[in-house]
């Protein structure tokens, strides 16, 4: 719960930020860049961030690499695992990047009017290498593809609010270098330089939209001289060697078929120590023998009641279930883990067993039929 409500909060933060970079107003106690208050919050967000970031690239490094197959259930067409949307081999040298990025951004924010010329350009190029590759990973994942949904949905997350909050924190800096062009009332004898000096002195005359359009140009005139000249074969690599994604190189072969019907969180938790999870008999699923206990009789009986009377939407839940069910499932490895599935699902058992009492004539027949060849 805590970790969702991260996912939401973050995200949500930095767009704030970087639509209010734009649109306030630059009062005389922000011309160092915002706030104490604002500079600490975005400081910690940024942290956060760079955490979910190595939590993202812990799940890419379990994800299938490319090349090789994916696995499908045979019964529902389910995908049991994901591609890796970043290949790993090089995965260090985006945590370098990732990393040397915030320490910029820390920097920036924390020190606002009072770096030199020289560390304030390192910085904010810095930054915007990391700008851009979020662009990059995002349109590289895209919406359609094969890849493992815990990790690409989490570096999703990331790389929108990193792009979010670097794009503020940069309009910010942009705002304290034309307030203090104006206070120096500065003079240029070349005239390529008063050229830059009145476009960036202008800047603040034109309209919100057009001022939004110009500001990348903007910081790419203030960066000029440190933007060309690298060569990032890894990077280039990291999303080339990759399957199914927009980018990648390595074609995807056709996944494996897995004999096995993707009834995911109950039947795992059904795996747990007997004293709590209490097996009442074999069942039968697929032709295969699995163990049942009660709350799996009750989950299936549900989604029996749902199939009968509203298929529509039971077909969406399945769905939902089918793509997410597994991916949770498959890190449910011990007996303990089991444990706490079951203790998890109980609330939604009792959910259930409500329902089935409220519209079956015989809800325990029904119960008790699931997983049996009595069931049609």
């Amino acid at each position: 719960m805590l970790l969702l409500i991260v996912l939401i909060a973050i995200p949500l933060y930095a767009l704030i930020r970087m639509v209010q970079s734009f649109t306030r107003k630059t009062q005389s106690h922000d011309v160092e860049g915002g706030s104490v208050k604002m500079k600490t919050i975005d400081s910690y967000c940024s942290m956060v961030i760079y955490s979910l970031f190595l939590l993202g690239f812990y799940l890419n490094g379990s994800a299938v690499e490319a090349g090789e197959r994916l696995r499908v259930f045979e019964f529902t067409g389910a995908k049991a695992n994901g591609y890796a949307s970043l290949a790993n081999e090089y995965i260090v040298s985006v945590v370098v990047l990732l990393t040397v990025g915030m320490f910029s951004f820390l920097i920036i924010s924390l020190n606002a009017g009072s770096l030199s010329p020289a560390v304030y350009v390192i910085c904010s190029t810095l930054i915007i290498s990391n700008i851009i590759f979020a662009v990059a990973y995002l349109t590289h994942t895209g919406f359609s593809h094969d890849g493992d949904e815990y990790s690409v949905l989490l570096l999703q997350i990331s790389f929108v609010s990193l792009f979010f909050l670097y794009i503020a924190r940069l309009k910010d800096s942009l705002n304290h270098f034309l307030a203090s062009q104006n206070e120096r009332e500065v003079e240029y004898s070349n005239k390529f330089m008063l050229f830059l000096y009145k476009i960036s002195s202008n800047y603040q005359l034109m309209s919100k939209v057009w001022a939004i359009c110009l500001f990348p140009v903007l910081v790419i005139i203030q960066l000029i001289l440190v933007l060309f000249g690298q060569r990032p074969d890894s990077f280039i690599r990291m999303f080339l060697e990759t399957s199914s994604f927009n980018y990648s190189n390595i074609p995807a072969p056709k996944p494996e078929i897995v004999q096995a019907d993707g009834h995911y969180l109950c039947t795992v938790s059904a795996k747990g120590h007997t004293k709590l999870v209490k097996p009442i008999r074999a069942g039968i699923r697929g032709g295969l023998r699995i163990p049942v206990n009660r709350q799996l009789l009750i989950a299936n009986a549900f989604e029996n009641i749902l199939e009968q009377y509203m298929p529509a939407f039971h077909k969406v839940i399945r769905n939902f279930y089918d793509r997410y069910g597994y991916p949770i499932s498959r890190h449910i490895n011990s007996k303990w883990s089991a444990d706490v599935m079951y203790l998890l699902m109980k609330p939604l058992e009792w959910f259930f067993l409500v329902v089935l009492y409220t519209v079956d004539k015989k809800p325990e027949n029904r119960i008790h039929m699931q997983y049996s060849e009595l069931r049609k």
